[in-house]
């Protein structure tokens, strides 16, 4: 059981702290007294930040119920965090009316359901591809979104060869978030 809740806290922390570090190195605050959360809060209005508030709360809510279920069972084998998420954007995307999965971009897709769909999705690809960070468009109703998630050593196990892992260039995939949204 020790080790299952280091399985889940390690698995936690290779997903979430990595990106949130790489992000505060991109773009650390100037050196004029200021905190990072001072540089990069935008000013919301209270519908917006109660609507950011109850999206954080339902995804953080969704991990937990999801990576406690998942890895901290008895017998069985542990599944994969990128899986495991997928049953978080089930159910943030339940509440959100949303849609969101994974896609590869510059290594094999492990499964067919990561393969780029739509020619929103192909373009990403193309663009998450050269080292852009994210992706968007509007469009039909819908704000669409692919964000460039960095696919570890743990992760390049699984998706490239021992001999294409010895290249430099980052390997990422993409997360894709589709948002309906109003019409203007």
């Amino acid at each position: 059981m020790k080790f299952r809740a280091f399985v889940a806290i390690a698995s936690f922390a290779v997903l979430f702290v990595p990106a949130v570090a790489l992000r505060l190195q991109a773009d650390p605050p100037e050196d004029k007294g200021e905190t990072v959360a001072e540089k990069h809060v935008p000013v919301l209005t209270v519908d917006e930040a109660r609507r950011q508030a109850k999206l954080l709360h339902s995804t953080y809510e969704a991990t937990l119920h999801t990576v406690h279920r998942e890895y901290f069972r008895e017998g069985g084998r542990t599944p994969i965090p990128a899986r495991v998420l997928e049953e978080v954007f089930y159910w943030v995307d339940e509440e959100t009316r949303g849609e969101t999965r994974w896609i590869a971009v510059n290594t094999e897709a492990m499964s067919i359901d990561h393969n780029a769909e739509s020619e929103f999705e192909k373009q990403a690809v193309k663009v998450l591809s050269t080292g852009e960070e994210e992706y968007e468009q509007v469009e039909g109703g819908m704000y669409r979104r692919v964000g460039a998630i960095t696919l570890f050593a743990s992760c390049l196990k699984c998706h490239e060869s021992a001999l294409t892992q010895l290249r430099t260039k980052r390997r990422v995939a993409g997360l894709v978030i589709n948002i309906p949204i109003k019409p203007n």
